[in-house]
């Protein structure tokens, strides 16, 4: 007779010990990988068999295994590359003032209504000044080192991407004019956005979501105090962060690699197409 189905060999240990304790006879033996069955011979012994395993995992609940995260080293790379891209870009384009780069690939609402998509994309590349650059650099390169050690960095780089561009979509189609935008903020605040979702839908780190949130709010507040803050840009930058975070949450993990090599690929050959596109416009 099965009385348990254990995948942990330490834990089928335990439940054995504990029928010896109370001389049951019984068998503990792999049936699969990584699986142990606890069987009894005599059906007599099964109610105090039962009756002893209860009390026991009463008393002594499994330890809940802990989702694997990326290596340290991984998630460190895919931030510090995200943050040296974003300043030698700055460092190629140069401050906003009379420049052509920002006349092609800023995030102009009324231009990106009419299909020049591409801005969604370019204009997370561009920033008004040095300052607006290595606080989004050192920021987002946290962000996505947080993000990269739970999700892997090619899936972290496509989802903080991926908030950055719905983001600002989303915020040129609600202001439709008089709506202009630079800079990586929109993509910082989704990555704050989907380490606070992932967090929520964790059931292990679920108390602390509030963080990520909490750090996102003053963020958005500080920033907000400029005049020359992009706060639709932001707030819909949040909003599409907790809907990729969500989402991403009910996915298995990806573990292939090579996968996740090809998603980073991607997603930084991404802007670098949509800057082609934009410099193909007469």
């Amino acid at each position: 007779m099965l009385l348990r189905l254990v995948r942990d060999f330490r834990r089928a240990m335990d439940l054995s010990l504990v029928l010896d304790q109370e001389k049951i006879e019984h068998q503990l033996r792999s049936v699969g990988e990584e699986q142990w069955a606890l069987t009894i011979g005599d059906e007599a012994d099964a109610e105090r068999a039962e009756k002893a395993l209860i009390a026991f995992e009463r008393e002594n609940p499994p330890v809940a295994s802990r989702k694997p995260q990326a290596p340290l080293s991984d998630g460190i790379g895919a931030g510090v590359v995200f943050g040296l891209a974003l300043l030698a870009l700055q460092i190629w384009t140069g401050p906003e003032s009379d420049n052509a780069w920002f006349v092609r690939g800023s995030a102009e609402a009324s231009q990106i209504v009419r299909g020049e998509w591409w801005r969604a994309i370019t204009a997370l590349t561009l920033h008004a000044d040095a300052g607006h650059a290595v606080g989004n650099a050192l920021l987002g390169g946290l962000l996505l080192t947080l993000l990269a050690r739970r999700l892997g960095s090619g899936v972290a780089s496509a989802a903080m991407l991926l908030a950055g561009m719905l983001g600002t979509f989303a915020a040129a189609e609600l202001m439709r004019r008089h709506f202009v935008s630079v800079g990586a903020s929109t993509a910082v605040f989704g990555g704050l956005a989907e380490l606070a979702a992932l967090q929520a839908a964790d059931p292990e780190s679920r108390r602390r979501a509030w963080i990520p949130l909490g750090a996102g709010v003053a963020l958005l507040g500080f920033l907000g105090s400029s005049k020359r803050a992009d706060l639709a840009g932001h707030l819909c930058g949040f909003a599409a962060g907790v809907a990729i975070g969500f989402a991403v949450s009910r996915l298995p993990r990806l573990r292939s690699k090579a996968a996740q090599s090809a998603l980073a690929c991607a997603a930084a050959c991404t802007p670098v197409i949509a800057w082609l596109r934009a410099l193909l416009v007469n």
